[in-house]
């Protein structure tokens, strides 16, 4: 199992596959898990665990410096404390498959939104009479399977599928990205938008969300798994002259831009635009690492989106200044995972 080597270049993501992403991560992170630690935060339900299986928990990946969470083949999961849904929020997280292990058969990775469930581990999609919307994610060698379905009871109905060739890069991990505003769901992987339902929840009231696996294969894995309240699509600066985004993504210690920030950056870059005067880019960090680390990478962060902006946007040059500001000014608890992912970030500030 090995991935395939990306370019460490701050100054080089591959923003031209993306030029017409417009997901967006919601700004208020109120679940983060990255697999460091441990598998905690979530309750994991195997149902066919046998010699022959392996186990789920959480791996290394060879080269690959992240911790996955290999998750069942069969089996329920899901993030412990979350139990009722915001009406607006996102949902990302990186997946990689072991093509070797994987099959075309049955189904991959699902996610489920249900009408709030008491018991979660007793939920079965075939016999749950609650309104819900199933989102399947299933790559086998390099063919994608991506179905929405529902079900209520006895009737089974498939909302969107596509199957797509050439769909999944083998040995690269993928970007999942999904939204939910009221009733509207959408789901990308990477760059590419698989699933818009403007209706996919019809019905009001509260839901949660499970997650599971029922394939004849095996071999599925995830990690920075990331869920945000509210969909903020403001384009001006607010009453304070700021703009702030904690949806511009970098590689680990490094200011090397990932290419899903690019609608981040298109919303900057707008709001920018807009504005009479000089805008200062400030980098923040969390408390991970020396602060003298710190301090020296937000600034190079803070340099590398002022040279995404100008070279992807037209932004000229003069009217961008940068700075950065480490972990010294936190929005949030540097003492959880999720209060991290929050005050890892971006301010764009009118500078008078």
């Amino acid at each position: 199992m090995t991935f395939a080597q990306v370019n460490n270049d701050p100054n080089d993501a591959n923003f031209a596959a993306y030029s017409n992403f417009d997901f967006v991560a919601s700004k208020k992170v109120f679940f983060y898990d990255d697999f460091s630690n441990t598998l905690a935060k979530w309750k994991v339900i195997e149902h066919d665990a046998s010699d022959e299986v392996e186990s789920p928990g959480i791996k290394k990946i060879n080269n690959d410096e992240s911790h996955w969470f290999k998750t069942p083949r069969k089996g329920l999961f899901f993030p412990v404390d979350i139990k009722k849904l915001p009406e607006t929020f996102t949902i990302e997280f990186d997946m990689w498959a072991d093509i070797d292990k994987m099959s075309e058969m049955e189904g991959g990775l699902n996610l489920i939104f249900v009408n709030t469930k008491e018991n979660r581990e007793e939920f079965s999609i075939h016999f749950d009479e609650n309104p819900q919307i199933q989102l399947d994610i299933h790559p086998s060698g390099e063919l994608l399977y991506c179905i929405a379905s529902k079900e209520n009871g006895s009737d089974e109905r498939v909302l969107a599928r596509k199957e797509i060739k050439n769909g999944w890069n083998i040995g690269q991990r993928h970007r999942i990205s999904i939204s939910r505003n009221k009733a509207h769901i959408k789901l990308y992987i990477n760059e590419k938008k698989f699933i818009d339902l403007p209706n996919g929840l019809p019905q009001k009231g509260t839901y949660t969300f499970i997650l599971s696996t029922n394939m004849w294969g095996d071999g599925l894995y995830f990690t920075n798994f990331k869920m945000a309240e509210g969909l903020d699509h403001s384009n001006q600066l607010d009453n304070e002259g700021k703009f702030v985004t904690n949806a511009i993504y970098f590689n680990t210690n490094s200011a090397q831009i990932k290419p899903e920030s690019w609608a981040a950056l298109s919303q900057a870059a707008t709001v920018i635009k807009s504005t009479q005067g000089k805008i200062t880019i400030i980098g923040h960090t969390d408390s991970d690492g020396s602060e003298e680390s710190n301090l020296l990478l937000s600034k190079k962060r803070a340099e590398a989106v002022k040279q995404a902006l100008t070279r992807n946007f037209n932004i000229d040059a003069e009217k961008l200044l940068t700075d950065g500001k480490g972990e010294g000014v936190p929005v949030d608890s540097n003492n959880t995972s999720e209060g991290k992912a929050n005050n890892r970030r971006v301010e764009f500030v009118l500078t008078k």
